[in-house]
Parts: structure tokens; C-alpha cells; sequence
């Protein structure tokens, strides 16, 4: 071998030794980095036509288990999705406070009824109604404000996602900026250890806020996509977009999470946007997107059912008996019905006028079973003949009323004790509001009375929007229900239509008049909102969706301002605790002030079974008022804990994939001192071979 190839091989073997010590020197000082990977040298021999020529360094290449990896990002993105869950279940536990406190949902209802109890021991007492009333009243504002504090929270959530999607954009961003210099790097085989840590850095923090599957290309660039496939960051960058609304309600539409390709320079968008929601399946994004649409709302779900329930109970027993002394007049909530509807009443209901002394002045009975009026005009006729001018009864725009001609009378409606008025399930009184003692945004309950065959009245060119969601929030389908026909039954047979909704439900009327609706086959986990309705039935202001609360939004707001009536609670004689004496005669005491049959009702109720509906994540049942109310404070209990365990486990699964990768990638100071003291030495003897033919040239120089 001549002096020359000598000295190109200890040169070959100063360079590569040179450079294993500056990786191996990087990685003892990376040895406390989170997310880096110690970085290996690889080295070949230099064979030039068959001959050694010293030694080349053939990769400078990160340790790492591309299995472990991927298994390491999947379970971040799971435990941060279900950390998100968690803090926001553990500020609704907040908001519930401590079960056992005289303070929680379950306490007030029990003072509430304590205070029934009080009051039937002398229900006359006017100190006591008060503190019924009051004791009430503070139960309705504790559920009302759940309520809104669940809509706070879904606000909260909105806005969460909003600086998740930005923090997502800026990680894509730094990995497209990584990606051509990794391909620069690996083109000239020079160290890329720096460059793979802060790509590692990145990938390890966009894993946490969506779930992410990472490949590499032979020249180095790194694609990221969701787990799905949907791309990230290919040859190109992508950007989410999302915009969180101001204000959020029952009925607000939250736009979805789109993404679109844009300029790398001018982040200026190149693409149409397309919706980003099926696709994200994990991570802190997913977590705040099941929390803003499927669990807050499922127990926003459940508080309404107990309002509805809760302020339908009470209104059928304020409606069934009567003040002592009456109201002179009294006035219902807006309903769709009008004059020329059929009743559809069965029973009987007793219309009466008493004055001041609670002396009977003219009465008269509606026997719906046995001579029923043809139409509510008939019976507004009826009535107000039989009662001689000393009482009216009307209806206006749905809303009807009835009230004493002498400004020193009552009014009363009081049904049959053994064959009472009954449509939907309600009294004629109770069926028209006419004296509740709870209101609220909306009744929450929408058992019509309808058989179909009656006319709508609904105004020409009404229109009602629907969006059709799945399963994974995404919109399905927008479709279009334009008022069609005369009668309701008209209109279900529209929504039915399989050119339009009917292609994925199916509409139909019960025998209690709601309507109700279920997927067709193949349409599983379908949901509908009602983007819009312009529909009105007559002037009501009653649209068709409102008519039979179609959408959550309805069911929501039976909790929204919920409250005892201010007339009530102005004046508490107007609580109606006395029963009528249907065999009074004109002249005769029909109302004894003092009458407890009221108050005893309504302490009843602490037992009596209620039929609530499926309402989010608790099932139908007939249970009591305070029954329900433990079960949603159970099932916000095992949201909570479920929440809670699910993170434990992924944390769990987490930290041993992460160890498991940590030794693999990890840096190990023995192993690398070792390599060190090993590269050193070689560095050491190629500068001797070096040394040593210096002096072998210096000899032969000076020979000459």
C-alpha cells in the first residue's frame, strides 16, 4: 500500500470518528430532552476497485421502533381526549356541588316538599304559602341555572376547540418547514439528529391534540395523516378552520371543522373546504367535540325532561283544583288550535262563575262523551250562553280565556271527578294553561291530542330546514319541508316523503298525538335540528316544529327560565289548594277557604310515579320526581368516573409504551461513553497512522 492511500485512509478515519463523536457528544447532551431519540452512526468500509480505502460513515440514523411509535402517539391521542372529558365533567360536578349538602338539586326538592307537608297542616296560612312558593322557586332557579351552566360549558368547549385547531395549524406548519430540510440533510449524508428531534418534538405534540399516523419517503420527507388516511402534510400543507360562535344556546349551530390546502408561504387557502369531523377519532380536538355535542347535551337532555315533567305535574294539580278566592279571570298559553278544530276531548268540565262570598252564580257542565260540541266554537257558544252573561269564554289566536263579567267574581274550571276532561293526557284547563303554576321558555312536553284529520292552518310558503346528522356530528343532509296540504296529517305524509326526509325516517302521530320518529333501515344513529322554520299554524306564533317539539332545542328549554308564575308569587291566596263542590246550587258556598285537598295533592307527588321519556343517556321509566333527580345526579356521577377511568388506563397504557420506547430510543450515558472512550481511540490511532507517515515522508525528504 503507497504512503498516499495510507494517509486517504487515516484521513477517511479521522473524519468518520470526528463525526461519531460530535453525534454521540449531541446525545449525551440531549440525555434529559423529552421526545428526542438517540442517534446512531453506521459505517462502511471504502472498497475502491476491490481495495480498502479507510471507512465512510454510511448513515447517521435515529433509534427508533416505528411499531412503538405509532403506538405511543395512538395512546396520547386517547389519554388527551379523555383528559379533556374529564376536566370539563369535573367543573359539572362543580356546578351540581356535593350530593350531600343542603344545597344540591336532591336537598332542594326535599325542602320543597317539606314544606307541602307544613302547609296542609294549615294550607289558609298565608306565611306558609309563601315559603312553599319560595322553597319551589329556589328548586326551578338551581335547575334553570344546571341549565345554562351546561350551556356555559358547551361555550367553553367551542372556544377550547377553536385554540386546539390554531395549535394543530401551527404544528403542521412547523413540520412542512422540517420536511425539505430532512430531504436536504439525507440528500448530502450529513447529521440530521437535530432536525429529527424537532420533528419528533412536533409529531409528540400534535399527537395530543389529534390523532395522527406518520410515514416516511425514501428521500426523508415525513406524511402526516389522520388515522383514518386523511392527509395533513404531504407534498403540500393543509390548515384547519374553525370558527367558535359568540354565544351559544339550545339551538346554537356550531360549524364544523374543516380543512383545505393552502399556500405554504401565504397560508392563503388553494382547495374547497372539506369537513375534517369524520375523521377525527382521537386527541384533545375529539374529546372537546364529544363533549360539546353528545355528553353535555345528554345531560342537558335529562335536566329538561325533569323541568317538563316536574312542571307538568304541577300544572295538572294547579289546573285541577282551584284558589280560594278565584281569579277573575284567566288566561292560557298560546296553543295551535282555533275555533273551527274538533276537541277532541273525552270526559266532562264544569265551567263556573262564584262572587266574593265564593256563593255560586251560574255554572255549566260539557259532557264531551256524552253530547260533545262539534268544534270549539261550539262549546265557546255553549258555555257562554249557559252562564247568562255573568262569565265569557274565548279563544284568540290559540290562547284561551275565561273571565267573570262582575269585576268582584271568580272563575272556575273544574273537572269531573270520575270522568274528568281529558285530551293528550290533560284536563281542558291543563290542556290550555289556563291557571299553571310553572312556565317556562317551553312546555317540553308536545302530547297534542291530534289524530291528523284536523286542519293545520299553517301559512302558505312556511318553510322548515332540516339538517340530518350522523353519528359522527357530520352533516348527512340538508332537506326542505315546504308547507304542503290542508290537514296534519298532510304534512307527516311530506316528511315522509322519501325524495326528502322520509329517505331516512319515519314520521308518525301516537295515539296521544305526539309525533315521533325512528331511522329507516340502514340509517343507524341519524339525528335531526331544525336549522330553520318560517311556518306558522294561523296567528298563534306557534311554527309546525313547535307544535310537536321537533329538535332537542325544545326539550332543552323547558329548563330556560323556568319559574313559579309572578302572579303566584305576587300574590300566594292564588295557589290553588281548594276543591269546587260540583253539587252546590246557585246561592250555595261552592269554595271553603281553608280546604287542604290541594296541598295534599301536591304533597303526593313525593310518591307518586311520573312517566319520563328517554332523555340523553337515561332511559325511559316511571320513577318519582326525587328518583329522577338521583338519577341524573347518578348518571353525572358515571359520566365523571367512566371519564376518569378511561383516562387512567390510556395514561397507563401510555407510560409503558413509553418506557418500552424509552429503551429503545432513550439515551444510555454508559453505552454512549463507552461509544465515546471507543470513537476517541480510533480518532486517536488514525491521527497516529497519520503522524507516522509524516514522518515517513520527512524521512524520505531529507534522504533525498
Amino acid at each position: 500500500m503507497s504512503l498516499n492511500n495510507i494517509i486517504s485512509t487515516s484521513l477517511s478515519g479521522l473524519f468518520t470518528n470526528q463525526a461519531a463523536i460530535r453525534v454521540t457528544s449531541n446525545n449525551i447532551a440531549n440525555v434529559n430532552t423529552e421526545n428526542y431519540a438517540r442517534v446512531r452512526v453506521n459505517t462502511e468500509a471504502n472498497v475502491v476497485q476491490g481495495t480498502s480505502a479507510g471507512v465512510n460513515i454510511g448513515s447517521i440514523e435515529r433509534v427508533v421502533d416505528e411499531f412503538l411509535e405509532t403506538a405511543l402517539r395512538t395512546a396520547v391521542s386517547n389519554s388527551e381526549e379523555f383528559s379533556a372529558q374529564r376536566e370539563f365533567h369535573d367543573r359539572f360536578q362543580g356546578i351540581l356541588g356535593d350530593p350531600a349538602s343542603d344545597s344540591s338539586l336532591a336537598a332542594r326538592l326535599d325542602q320543597f316538599y317539606s314544606s307541602i307537608a307544613d302547609l296542609t297542616l294549615n294550607p289558609a296560612d298565608v306565611l306558609r304559602r309563601q315559603q312553599t312558593i319560595s322553597e319551589l322557586q329556589s328548586f326551578l332557579d338551581q335547575v334553570g341555572e344546571v341549565q345554562v351552566q351546561i350551556q356555559n360549558l358547551r361555550s367553553e368547549a367551542s372556544q377550547q376547540m377553536a385554540e386546539t385547531v390554531q395549535s394543530i395549524n401551527e404544528e403542521l406548519q412547523r413540520i412542512n418547514s422540517i420536511n425539505p430540510l430532512l430531504v436536504r440533510q439525507q440528500a448530502l449524508s450529513e447529521e440530521t439528529g437535530g432536525l429529527e428531534g424537532q420533528l419528533a418534538d412536533s409529531l409528540a405534540n400534535l399527537s395530543e391534540l389529534i390523532d395522527i399516523r406518520v410515514s416516511r419517503s425514501d428521500t426523508g420527507q415525513v406524511t402526516v395523516t389522520t388515522q383514518s388516511g386523511y392527509p395533513l402534510v404531504d407534498s403540500s400543507l393543509s390548515q384547519l378552520t374553525y370558527n367558535a360562535p359568540g354565544i351559544v344556546t339550545s339551538g346554537t349551530f356550531f360549524p364544523a371543522v374543516t380543512i383545505n390546502r393552502v399556500n405554504d408561504e401565504t397560508l392563503e387557502s388553494i382547495s374547497t373546504d372539506v369537513d375534517l369531523s369524520p375523521h377525527i377519532r382521537s386527541g384533545r380536538l375529539a374529546g372537546l367535540t364529544e363533549m360539546r355535542d353528545s355528553q353535555l347535551v345528554d345531560l342537558s337532555l335529562s335536566i329538561g325532561e325533569l323541568s317538563a315533567r316536574l312542571a307538568d305535574e304541577f300544572n295538572a294539580i294547579q289546573n285541577q283544583f282551584v284558589a280560594v278566592p278565584p281569579s277573575n279571570s284567566l288566561t292560557g298559553v298560546p296553543t295551535f288550535v282555533d275555533g273551527a278544530h274538533a276537541t277532541n276531548f273525552s270526559g266532562a268540565v264544569t265551567f263556573a262563575i262564584v262572587d266574593d262570598q265564593n256563593q255560586l252564580v251560574s255554572t255549566t257542565t260539557v259532557d264531551f262523551d256524552g253530547a260533545p260540541p262539534a268544534d270549539f266554537n261550539a262549546l265557546i257558544t255553549q258555555v257562554n250562553t249557559a252562564l247568562g252573561g255573568n262569565g265569557t269564554l274565548a279563544l284568540t289566536n290559540g290562547e284561551m280565556s275565561f273571565g267573570a263579567t262582575n269585576a268582584s267574581h271568580g272563575v272556575v274550571i273544574y273537572d269531573d271527578e270520575t270522568t274528568p276532561s281529558d285530551r293528550g293526557g290533560r284536563g281542558f284547563s291543563h290542556f290550555f294553561g289556563m291557571n299553571n303554576l310553572i312556565e317556562a321558555s317551553r312546555p317540553g312536553i308536545y302530547d297534542t291530542g291530534l289524530d291528523g284529520t284536523e286542519d293545520h292552518n299553517l301559512n302558505v310558503g312556511g318553510t322548515i330546514s332540516f339538517q340530518v346528522v350522523n353519528g359522527n356530528g357530520s352533516e348527512l343532509d340538508t332537506v326542505s319541508v315546504n308547507t304542503t296540504g290542508t290537514t296534519y296529517a298532510d304534512m307527516i305524509a311530506e316528511l315522509n316523503n322519501v325524495a326528502g326526509l322520509g329517505a331516512y325516517f319515519t314520521f308518525a302521530l301516537g295515539s296521544e298525538g305526539q309525533l315521533t320518529f325512528s331511522e329507516n333501515a340502514g340509517y343507524d344513529d341519524l339525528s335531526i335540528r331544525v336549522r330553520s322554520d318560517t311556518t306558522e299554524a294561523g296567528s298563534s306564533g306557534l311554527s309546525f316544529t313547535r307544535i310537536f317539539g321537533i329538535g332537542d332545542t325544545f326539550k332543552v328549554d323547558a329548563a330556560k327560565d323556568l319559574q313559579v308564575r309572578s302572579v303566584i308569587q305576587a300574590d300566594p291566596n292564588l295557589l290553588a289548594l281548594g276543591s269546587f263542590d260540583t253539587a252546590a246550587a246557585v246561592g250555595d258556598v261552592a269554595l271553603t277557604s281553608g280546604d287542604q285537598r290541594g296541598a295534599l295533592a301536591l304533597q303526593n307527588l313525593e310518591t307518586s310515579l311520573v312517566a319520563f321519556e328517554t332523555a340523553g343517556e337515561l332511559r325511559s321509566g316511571n320513577v318519582t320526581l326525587s328518583q329522577y333527580v338521583g338519577r341524573i345526579l347518578g348518571n353525572a356521577g358515571l359520566m365523571a368516573q367512566r371519564a376518569e377511568n378511561f383516562e387512567e388506563d390510556n395514561l397507563a397504557l401510555r407510560q409503558e409504551v413509553a418506557q418500552r420506547n424509552s429503551d429503545v430510543s432513550g439515551v444510555n450515558m454508559d453505552e454512549e461513553l463507552a461509544n465515546l472512550v471507543v470513537y476517541q481511540n480510533a480518532y486517536n490511532a488514525a491521527a497516529r497512522i497519520l503522524s507516522s507517515v509524516q514522518e515517513l515522508y520527512d524521512s524520505l525528504l531529507n534522504a533525498v
